[in-house]
């Protein structure tokens, strides 16, 4: 029997994944680690500058990701985040892209993309949660995605 995540078993059963990503052939896939990341995190608040549970800011949040599940070390801003991996378009969008969204006139904030239109990322108001493309706020938003992995 598998142990799956609460928030991978939610979000299955709410159709917000496919049933495939719980698949497990022995090795974490890329949708469990994402899940997983979120699992630990969630709750922990937004604080701009932050690298801990007692608060975080988006760009941490995502180096912490991919540096803990994926062994990928990226840079701590997400302006430096958005330069590195390929341009992909919003319509091939694929788990683990990074998503980029234009918040102010200098502000980037970086989310990773979990399948379904659905992402995960650090809110200012509600900390680490899950969204989706299609909202307003970040449909409006929306600058970029680029593939690392």
């Amino acid at each position: 029997m598998h142990a799956w995540s609460c928030a991978a078993l939610l979000l299955v059963t709410y159709g917000l994944l496919p049933s495939k990503a719980m698949a497990n052939d022995g090795n974490p896939n890329v949708e469990e680690a994402i899940l997983e990341h979120y699992d630990e995190w969630r709750g922990t608040r937004h604080k701009l500058g932050g690298t801990s549970h007692a608060g975080v800011d988006c760009s941490s949040f995502i180096q912490k990701l991919y540096e803990k599940h994926f062994g990928i070390e990226l840079p701590r801003s997400s302006r430096e985040q958005m330069q590195l991996g390929t341009t992909v378009d919003k319509s091939n969008l694929r788990t683990g892209d990074l998503l980029f969204f234009r918040t102010g006139p200098t502000l980037k904030h970086v989310a990773v993309y979990i399948g379904n239109n659905r992402f995960l990322h650090v809110s200012t108001r509600r900390g680490v949660m899950l969204s989706d493309l299609d909202e307003s706020y970040w449909r409006k938003r929306f600058l970029k995605a680029q593939r690392l992995m």
